[in-house]
């Protein structure tokens, strides 16, 4: 039997939700973890016609990369489109989840699906994530180090980038007097104890840290354990916004426009000025990353494809490469795809459909 905790848990194995943005809503939405799922259907937003194709389907979870639920709810009363779908959702006990901005942030998220479809090659993060790295700094006895270190090791503390295992150490003398009421390790009830000890260092990324504070307390011999957390300023090289990357070969300004709009099935493309007869280095972001524009400049590319830009944002490109608006939908299309694959992978033999219905608000004539 697979639960909808059993798929929640594989998804934010995969896309952590302390990756998603401050302002976001990722997760389930609606729905009881210890539900039995019989299928998934995945779309790239939730809809009622989506909701009315999960239950034609079979399907009692919903899989999107958009939240439904992302402001606030205060009355469900059928008055908006939001609160037909969570009813309906709530009527044919249908849990909703949405993998958002921590799918954007990751190694193979969003914006590499896009990539990938584009046919780019020696991928890198264009927007690399800050404030998701830590350091805990512990003091532990000597005898019990490596013991300790195993046990954070594996809760995920030393990882970073392409690293793992990551940790300092120094030995030193700890001084403690175990006071009444106390149970200690070691030592004696109101008299000084000399201790070695190692003051051990990891570096532990943000998803990581409530498993790795569990682990500290388990393994650790000492009663009370004298640790403590710092925020680490480092970026973290593969979490972040964005990918810039390069095509096999440099292609003419026509042919790439031609390329992006077979490969994501466009009419039409808005952009800034042409300023290269070439396009061989491109940066993206799927989904609104105008603001990411300075990255792309800076990353040397001659082409910068997202979506949502408004109209004076255009002028900032101005000879310094070519920004592509190329629709919300269309550049986050592939998530579809990426989403189901997952789920099939960590779940073989298990029902997952992707949606026949159109969720794009948007046409193009």
């Amino acid at each position: 039997m697979i639960t909808c905790q059993n798929l929640c848990e594989a998804l934010e194995r995969w896309a952590p939700l302390e990756f998603q943005a401050d302002y976001d809503n990722s997760g389930l939405l609606v729905g009881d973890p210890a539900m039995e799922v019989h299928g998934v259907l995945v779309a790239l937003d939730v809809t009622e016609e989506v909701i009315e194709e999960a239950v034609k389907k079979g399907c009692n979870f919903v899989l999107t990369h958009h939240p439904i639920i992302f402001k606030g709810l205060k009355k469900l009363t059928g008055r908006t489109e939001v609160e037909r779908c969570v009813m309906a959702a709530l009527r044919h006990n249908i849990a909703l989840y949405a993998a958002h901005t921590n799918l954007d942030s990751i190694e193979g998220g969003v914006s590499h699906a896009l990539a990938k479809a584009l046919g780019m090659n020696d991928l890198q993060i264009l927007a690399p994530r800050e404030n998701l790295l830590y350091t805990l700094t512990v003091h532990t006895p000597t005898a019990a180090a490596p013991r300790v270190a195993e046990a954070l090791f594996a809760a995920g503390a030393g990882q970073i980038g392409h690293y793992d295992e990551c940790h300092f150490q120094m030995e030193g003398m700890g001084t403690f007097r175990p006071l009444p009421g106390a149970q200690p390790a070691e030592g004696e009830l109101g008299e000084r104890s000399l201790v070695k000890e190692q003051m051990q260092r990891f570096v532990v990324s943000q998803e990581h840290r409530a498993a790795v504070q569990k682990a500290l307390e388990f393994s650790h011999p000492y009663e009370v354990v004298a640790h403590s957390w710092a925020s680490m300023e480092n970026h973290r090289s593969d979490v972040g916004y964005g990918v810039v990357g390069n095509l096999d070969q440099a292609m003419p300004w026509a042919s790439f426009v031609k390329h992006v709009k077979e490969v994501l099935g466009l009419r039409a493309i808005r952009h800034s000025p042409v300023v290269a007869a070439e396009v061989k280095r491109v940066a993206l972001c799927g989904g609104a990353g105008v603001d990411l524009l300075p990255r792309a400049i800076g990353s040397g590319a001659q082409a910068y494809i997202t979506a949502d830009i408004s109209y004076h944002r255009y002028f900032e490109a101005k000879g310094a490469l070519v920004m592509m608006d190329v629709g919300h939908w269309e550049s986050e299309q592939f998530t579809i795809e990426l989403l189901a694959d997952y789920i099939r992978r960590k779940f073989p033999n298990f029902a997952v459909l992707t949606t026949t219905s159109l969720t794009n608000p948007m046409i193009t004539v």
